[in-house]
């Protein structure tokens, strides 16, 4: 006979790997340079990872479940396992087994050291729930409104306010090593046949699916689904689901015919058993992990032997005498299930087997036990010793005197609801008195109400929302429930008004006081006629309060030493009404003027007249909100204030450049004080001295102009510029180049970038030449605006001539991008020019700011005709109106047009 008794050896699963940058995501071409995403810090289960299902309340098999590895339950007693048709070992009463769970049975009423593992699992499940829960901020946010079908996940934490349903295949795409977190409000359910596929490396046991309230967790049947799931309440698993992961219920677990297959844990303890093999004892540990383990083993008569118990192997102490044996390792990251044996191996004395306790209801219980060997004697008194756990009497039932080997009971009366009790069989012969494991009796309190705590809502300014649901109400009418919170890391806990609930169902309430950047746990609490029952605790963070935004326009009016100052408030953020004003100065000085104050309490426009500037000059100015002290600014634009009735050309990219021709072109931006100007373009080969000059065109109001020219060189660059003359003045628009490219060079054109949508854009190009080779490679290169790493798109070969194209992916809308065209032939390798576009951040609502501008130039240019027709201004100030109304209206014109048709 072999009785096992004493503490746990702390045993701590290691955590699940670290995160790792640059993890392999399943090998890009080797041409394309990727940036990697990291994915959040790995969640530490703890010993929580000893267990393939743990649950508080109950595991339940519709047979047959496959379960590799082990389960346990607790607080609650192993008659909560149903449906496995468990056999205690009778040797040690700290485990069972099934025939449908490869590795062993825990339960909180099993002997210790089982249920101190356990407890210390139960509360590293709810930790890692919390942990899991908690992570901050998330990377995406109820993605796909809270339906997935087909997506492919990159590694990062995901948060759904709702519930989740998984109605379609989806994809996991990492490395080994990057970990997922999915943070589900309501419930987790995922559709018959559905499969959670993992690419790239990603493993199982880095997939955390944290489900906090809802109707819990289903996996539909046939299902393939991947991962850990924290969950606060149950798990149903359908039949002929497979998990590959672990299932942590703070309920109960329901397998139908289902499959679980374990998580990949560091580390984890040792198994012990014990045996009798030819009246000698016999002692085998196995070892489950990856590395080997010392184990030594102490005994009666100082018996002590260390052995290496190898990994994934075992190791045995044989030719053992009866007594006490003690067992311990020399890695204090790995523990044993069973720390303490007894060992009887004498056949002459009778052997007792202690099983289960049952009936366990009001104030009574039957103890059982089992009566296995006479031993050499005729008759054998039983009965069974029984105490309060943590006190020190036993108190011993009636004797029973049996002359054959059998089962025996005896009831015993005047247990507590909420107390634990401890017993254990014996037996006496003739003076021998041999006695079976101690086990458990855990009599729980009659109908316990249940209560879950649910994600906090409402987290605005200073205050909050707490939210729990009461699950069951026990045997009560009615219950009162309340939340108590308080500042993470902090000692004491604040309670909220108590509410009476007959039903179960929501409750809620509103908590204030808080700070801004402070985190804060709350859990939600039952209480009853004495009786508690609390929710995991979860976690909040009161961010900073919704900033307001501004945005800073171009400055209008820019006429005599004046200008108005523009501005629209795009976002109050959490606040009822925020302060606006803006801020000027010439530009290069150091100190800033402020404009007054203007108090919005909406999103809208704004702006402010500002005076004494000085012809020539330039300034800058900004648009600033300010709300509880807190301060925005929108982007600094400048301004000139240019000499009075200075015209303005700008020139554009020549076009045409085909056989010895171009056309240049330009636009006349302003007229100035001028009713007509002259205008027409320089240009010469580069390096040459001097400039030739197109025919004059007289323009009398803004708008593009061009010319042709040619004589143009194969293989030459030519730069040009657009001139306007009036009255006498000469203004000269910006010096551009072109280049004549020679038809037998190898050589290729960037064009423009077009369909710049959502995420990508197409990179365009045109190889002109082949430089008389079979085949050309051409591909694009691109990057941010002023950084240095180039991006490669994936090759192409051409035989011929002719335009090509490629995606650029992965873009950051607001972000500027340049690109060019390139052409290889062996080592010979020709670049296009550089050319770039923008992702922007809303098209829509860049055309909406060029509506607003031309809006606003509109009703100016109408203000003016009105004040004209009472001669309050002159020709020339209304002139002026109209060439910025015509500018403004060109410029959303093409706007929307480019809106139709991207460029």
């Amino acid at each position: 006979m072999v009785i096992s008794s004493g503490l746990l050896t702390a045993g701590l699963a290691g955590s699940l790997g670290a995160a790792q940058e640059g993890s392999d995501t399943g090998g890009p071409p080797a041409n394309q340079v990727q940036i990697q995403q990291d994915g959040p810090a790995p969640v530490d289960l703890g010993t929580a990872c000893d267990f393939s299902i743990l649950a508080k309340s109950g595991i339940d098999s519709v047979p047959n479940s496959d379960v590799a590895g082990d389960i346990g339950v607790s607080p609650i007693a192993s008659t909560a396992i149903t449906g496995f048709d468990l056999t205690l070992d009778s040797t040690t009463g700290a485990y069972s087994t099934s025939t449908q769970v490869d590795g062993r049975v825990y339960a909180a009423d099993y002997s210790e050291p089982t249920p101190s593992r356990l407890t210390t699992a139960v509360s590293d499940m709810e930790s890692a729930f919390t942990d899991a829960y908690g992570r901050v901020p998330p990377d995406f946010t109820n993605l796909g409104g809270g339906n997935l079908d087909g997506e492919t996940l990159t590694p990062g934490v995901y948060k759904w306010d709702t519930g989740l349903s998984i109605d379609g295949d989806i994809t996991l795409d990492g490395g080994p090593d990057d970990t997922w977190i999915f943070q589900v409000a309501g419930g987790l359910s995922v559709a018959s046949g559905v499969t959670i596929n993992l690419e790239g490396g990603a493993q199982p046991e880095n997939i955390v699916w944290v489900v906090a309230g809802g109707p819990g967790v289903e996996i539909g049947t046939d299902a393939d689904f991947a991962g850990i799931v924290l969950a606060q309440t149950a798990i149903n698993v359908l039949t002929n689901a497979t998990v590959d992961g672990c299932l942590y219920a703070q309920t109960a677990v329901n397998l139908q015919m289902a499959t679980v297959t374990g998580c990949d844990c560091d580390l984890v303890d040792l198994q012990v058993d014990a045996a009798c093999v030819d009246e000698d004892g016999e002692i085998t540990v196995t070892n489950p992990n990856d590395v080997s383990v010392m184990v030594t083993v102490t005994g009666p008569d100082a018996y002590e032997e260390t052995m290496e118990v190898p990994a994934g192997g075992s190791a045995t102490w044989g030719a053992l005498a009866d007594g006490t044996y003690s067992l311990e390792t020399d890695n204090i990251a790995i523990g044993l299930d069973i720390t303490t044996l007894d060992i009887s191996c004498d056949a002459a004395i009778p052997d007792v087997v202690t099983t289960p306790a049952t009936e366990v209801n009001g104030s009574t219980a039957t103890l059982n036990g089992e009566l296995t060997d006479l031993g050499d004697f005729d008759t054998v008194d039983v009965f069974f010793e029984w105490r309060e756990l943590g006190t020190d009497e036993w108190i011993a039932t009636d004797t029973q005197t049996l002359d054959a080997p059998g089962d025996f009971s005896a009831g015993i009366e005047g247990l507590e609801p909420g107390n634990t009790y401890e017993f254990r069989a014996v037996g006496l012969a003739n003076g021998e008195r041999v006695e079976g494991a101690t086990l458990r009796i855990i009599k729980t309190v009659p109908g316990v109400p249940q209560v879950i705590t649910s994600p906090a809502t409402e987290v605005n300014g200073s205050t909050a929302t707490l939210n729990g649901e009461l699950l069951d109400l026990g045997d009560y009418d009615t219950v009162d429930v309340f939340f108590e919170w308080r500042d993470l890391g902090t000692d004491e806990w604040i309670a909220t008004d108590t509410q009476t609930l007959d039903a179960p169902g929501d409750f809620s309430a509103g908590i204030e006081g808080l700070e801004p950047g402070s985190t804060y746990e709350f859990r939600a609490v039952a209480v009853t006629d004495g009786t508690r029952d609390e929710g995991a605790i979860i976690e909040f963070t009161k961010a900073e309060p919704g900033a307001p935004i501004v945005e800073t326009q171009m400055a209008t009016e820019v006429n005599g030493s004046t200008a108005v100052l523009n501005g629209e408030l795009i976002d109050l953020g959490d606040y009822d009404a925020v302060d606006v004003f803006f801020e000027w100065r010439e530009l290069g000085t150091d100190e800033w003027t402020a404009t007054e104050t203007q108090t919005l309490d909406a999103p809208g426009d704004f702006d402010a007249e500002i005076a004494g500037l000085e012809p020539g000059s330039t300034y800058e100015f900004r648009a600033v909100v300010v709300a509880n002290g807190a301060r925005e600014e929108g982007t600094i634009v400048s301004f000139t204030k240019a000499e009075a009735g200075v015209p303005s050309v700008e020139t554009q990219p020549a076009t045409e450049i085909n056989g010895s021709t171009a056309v240049l072109n330009g636009e006349l931006i302003d007229l100035g004080d001028f009713e007509t100007v002259d205008v027409f373009f320089e240009w010469r080969e580069l390096g040459a001295d001097e400039w030739i000059t197109t025919e004059s065109q007289t323009l009398d109001e803004p708008g593009d102009f061009s010319a042709g020219i040619e004589g143009l060189e194969l293989g030459s660059t030519y730069e040009f510029r657009a001139v306007m003359v009036a009255n006498g003045d000469r203004f000269l628009g910006a010096t551009l180049s072109f280049t004549k490219l020679a038809p037998e060079d190898l050589a290729v054109e960037t064009k423009p970038a077009t369909e710049v949508n959502g995420s990508t854009a197409t990179l365009n190009g045109e190889l002109l030449e082949l430089e008389g080779a079979e085949e050309v490679t051409v591909y694009f290169l691109y990057r941010v605006e002023g950084t240095e790493v180039w991006t490669f798109t994936d090759e192409q070969v051409l035989t011929q001539t002719g335009p090509f194209s490629a995606t650029a992916t992965n873009l950051e809308t607001g972000t500027t991008y340049e690109f060019r065209a390139v052409a290889q032939v062996e080592d010979t390798v020709v670049y296009g020019d550089i050319l770039e576009f923008t992702k922007a951040p809303d098209d829509g609502k860049k055309c909406k700011k060029k509506k607003r501008e031309y809006e606003r130039a509109k009703r100016e240019y109408e203000k003016y005709e009105k004040k004209y027709e009472k001669g309050k201004v002159n020709k020339k100030q209304l002139k002026k109106k109209r060439h910025a109304y015509e500018r403004a209206k060109r410029e959303y014109e093409k706007c929307k047009r480019a809106g139709k048709n991207p460029a």
